[in-house]
């Protein structure tokens, strides 16, 4: 197993690239137990101190890290990109928990009880700051928050910190200096009394908490399962299906965990001592009969034989340990007697898991045998699956063919081609983006004539963006423009060209900008911008925001620009719109926001719907806020409604208004 200083050395950009792109458990749970205690320690401060629900932030931060890793840019650092998120799911979730407090009385409540239980003046300082801090921290440029997140939240010093920000040790000091002054006046402005000093102090001693000590693995299985269900969280994922596809879908997750923990070998480097594989990743396993390990070399089809008793036993040993639970517990230790069975007795393991009768058992040591298969020979697991139809209820055949994709993409062609055609069959979002990499690595040009065998767009999608995969310089990028003017499908060009600018924004949204303000025919530009503009206000929303509105004003725009910039950052996109004055060009983008905002502070929503211009507009976005807070609250509306000051004719309608289920 590869020891912690070699750990440590993987950037948090590598790690996250081979999670992205080989789906490693341990590279993810590096990446958990990294950035844990700062997203914990910063959920903590924004539930004001809840222990359970900063847990549950927690949990779907890292849910949806997981299904985003992808899609996460380049030059963002992994910790920013958390921070960030911690707050938008932070404030979803207490919006939902704890809709009847107002942030004024969480406030005054929270002074009360620190002056009634401390008398340590520091403590009480930062009592008073910590609820505000991070609201704060949300209103800062994203280049000033990554800096201060990567010194106080994270703990890093000048140097690290300029090596992720691309700046040298002095820069990185004086980033970090600026950053710190702003915050220390956006706070002052907050009530905060404090020097920017002391403020340095606060946050090098309380900014980074410890987290609860199960939850980086609880956190790894359920955001890997999560994201193995579309970005669902595991409970969700879970809830509408039958009790096999539970215990399945719980299982593939804790498979990739468990498998990768116990044998140590997704973060193995090739060594003297530890041959490099060409292919699958290979676990070494041993069978109590055969004490040797088995070789990490291409194994070929095994031959199904009668099983050995040590065989039956660790398969009985297996289906034991799920017959009376499918958690936690049970699964590693059932995994854990599966991984000592050795490649060439899988045949046979699996013959052993027909016999057994109950259903949920034998799906879970089906589909976990498979996926150890796969490892060491995915072709031979995946000719098993199609001579048991049986297994082919299960989801693991997706695996193996990512395996055989990066390694035999033409082989996966034959398979995803309809026969005496170019048309591609389906063959899930991993395999495509994975088999369209490696097309394009052996031959750019081949992997863009076999896009136009792909009929349905979102798997088009899914090719472009394994196609792009391959991009590191303008001159790969260069080749890929030149390659889609010529595709003759306007639709597919289209795509194509929207997927390259989307992509390139991630990591240069400037020079993006760039070619798609000059970009032609016109029809196509608009196209091009909305690919650029919604993926640049991901990194950098006020530049974006700005640059967009410059190339194509109107309320369209506008929508668009706050749709996607109100879920990051209320309080900045709030601000950014109201530079935009009343009228027909930002009525729209008003009634949109007071709408993305109701769940979160419901009283500013509609004060916000208040400044639309447009009477019947006006009058639709208030019914549409108040009547759902009705709903959720009925006593808080109400209370709202009556010292609104609002005209007695639209009073009297808010009251007869029957209240909608939320």
């Amino acid at each position: 197993m590869q020891n912690e200083s070699t750990i440590n050395e993987i950037t948090d950009r590598e790690l996250l690239r081979r999670y992205a792109e080989q789906a490693s458990a341990v590279a993810f749970a590096e990446l958990v137990r990294r950035h844990l205690p700062p997203v914990f320690s910063a959920a903590l401060r924004r539930v004001n101190g809840e222990h359970a629900l900063a847990q549950d932030v927690t949990q779907m931060v890292f849910a949806d890290f997981a299904s985003k890793a992808g899609r996460i840019p380049a030059q963002m650092p992994v910790g920013g990109w958390l921070h960030r998120h911690t707050g938008f799911v932070a404030s979803k979730m207490v919006a939902a928990e704890r809709r009847r407090r107002d942030r004024e009385h969480v406030a005054a409540t929270m002074n009360e009880m620190n002056a009634a239980t401390t008398l340590d003046p520091e403590a009480d300082q930062w009592s008073a700051t910590a609820p505000l801090l991070d609201a704060a921290m949300d209103t800062l440029p994203a280049a000033d928050r990554d800096a201060l997140v990567l010194r106080y939240f994270e703990q890093k010093d000048f140097r690290t910190i300029g090596q992720a920000l691309g700046l040298t040790d002095d820069s990185a000091q004086k980033r970090v200096s600026r950053a710190l002054e702003k915050l220390h006046q956006l706070l002052t402005r907050r009530g905060v009394a404090t020097s920017g000093g002391a403020l340095a102090s606060m946050l090098a001693l309380h900014a980074l908490g410890s987290a609860p000590a199960a939850l980086a693995g609880e956190i790894s299985t359920n955001a890997l399962a999560a994201a193995a269900t579309g970005g669902r969280t595991l409970g969700a994922a879970l809830s509408g299906l039958t009790t096999a596809a539970r215990l399945q879908t719980g299982a593939l997750a804790l498979t990739a965990i468990v498998v990768a923990v116990v044998a140590g070998h997704a973060l193995v480097q090739p060594s003297a001592t530890t041959p490099a594989t060409s292919g699958a990743t290979v676990v070494a396993r041993t069978n109590p009969s055969d004490p040797t390990p088995e070789p990490h070399a291409a194994q070929s089809k095994p031959v199904a034989v009668a099983p050995a008793l040590d065989t039956v036993s660790l398969v009985d040993a297996a289906a034991a340990a799920w017959r009376n639970s499918q958690g936690v517990a049970a699964t590693s230790k059932a995994l854990s007697f599966l991984m000592q069975i050795s490649p060439r007795d899988l045949p046979a393991a699996l013959t052993r898991v027909e016999t057994i009768t109950q259903t949920e058992v034998r799906s879970l040591l089906t589909t976990n045998l498979l996926n150890l298969w796969a490892e060491t020979d995915p072709t031979a697991a995946l000719a098993w699956t199609s001579a048991h139809p049986e297994a082919n209820r299960f989801d693991v055949r997706q695996g193996m063919l990512n395996v055989i994709a990066a390694k035999d993409p033409n082989a996966v062609v034959q398979m995803a081609s309809k026969t005496g055609s170019a048309n591609f069959q389906p063959v899930g979002e991993r395999v495509t983006a994975t088999l369209f990499r490696t097309l394009a690595r052996n031959n750019l040009p081949d992997a863009f004539a076999k896009l136009g065998g792909i009929s349905n767009p979102n798997d088009r999608g899914q090719a472009l963006r394994g196609i792009l995969e391959i991009v590191q310089t303008d001159a790969d990028r260069e080749r890929i423009f030149a390659l889609v003017t010529a595709i003759n499908d306007d639709e597919i060009r289209v795509q194509a060209r929207r997927a390259t600018v989307e992509q390139w924004a991630g990591q240069h949204p400037e020079a993006a900008a760039a070619y798609v303000a000059k970009a032609e025919p016109a029809w196509e530009r608009t196209r091009l911008m909305d690919s650029l503009g919604l993926t640049w206000l991901q990194s950098h929303p006020q530049q974006a925001a700005d640059w967009w509105l410059a190339q194509a004003p109107g309320p369209d725009t506008l929508v668009k620009i706050i749709n996607v910039w109100a879920q990051q950052d209320a309080n900045a996109a709030g601000t950014w719109l109201k530079q935009h004055p009343p009228g027909p060009t930002s009525d729209t983008a008003r009634m949109t926001f007071a709408r993305q905002v109701a769940d979160l502070d419901p009283e500013s929503a509609l004060r916000w719907a208040e400044t639309v211009s447009d009477a019947s507009v006006r009058e639709n976005a208030i019914d549409h806020v108040y009547t759902n807070w009705n709903a959720r609250d009925a006593a808080a509306a109400s209370t709202f409604l009556g010292k609104s000051g609002w005209p007695a004719e639209r009073v009297v309608r808010l009251q007869k208004s029957p209240p909608t289920k939320p």
